[in-house]
């Protein structure tokens, strides 16, 4: 089996800790996989947030969608660890960024990588366009 290699960003540009929950176990009893998706959904949120962008821009039609996702996996999650998971931004082109999230346990092994890679999206003509400035300007330049 190929390894998938996800490369670290030169910086993070948000961090977030969480708690891992009974909700978030499986019958092997440790965290499920499809789980470090859903974190990196709500951390993608709020990432955008803090850095004062919006994931979708409503008024205007168009947004960032999700275009694909790798994970590497690398230790395993239990009831109650402390999760922090830093984000970030690379390889931002014209149209795209990949987000990468790693998630790292409180005694400093990786949980997982995550790299999400977005696309600007406008809905109406159900296209691919450039990103907004802002994007360009935070994610370069943070």
């Amino acid at each position: 089996m190929e390894r998938v290699k996800i490369h670290l960003p030169e910086r993070f540009l948000y961090t977030h800790q969480f708690l891992i929950k009974q909700e978030d176990i499986n019958e092997a009893n440790h965290m499920g996989n499809e789980r470090i998706l859903v974190y990196a959904n709500s951390v993608r949120e709020q990432m955008f947030q803090h850095l004062n962008l919006k994931l979708n821009d409503e008024k205007n039609g168009h947004g960032t969608i999700v275009a694909n996702r790798s994970i590497h996996y690398k230790n395993e999650g239990f009831l109650d660890e402390v999760i922090i998971c830093n984000a970030g931004v690379s390889t931002v082109t014209e149209c795209s960024f990949d987000l990468i999230f790693q998630f790292v346990k409180q005694d400093g092994k990786v949980l997982a990588l995550v790299r999400t890679g977005c696309v600007y999206y406008e809905y109406s003509q159900r296209k691919i366009r450039p990103l907004p400035e802002d994007f360009i300007q935070v994610f370069l330049n943070n």
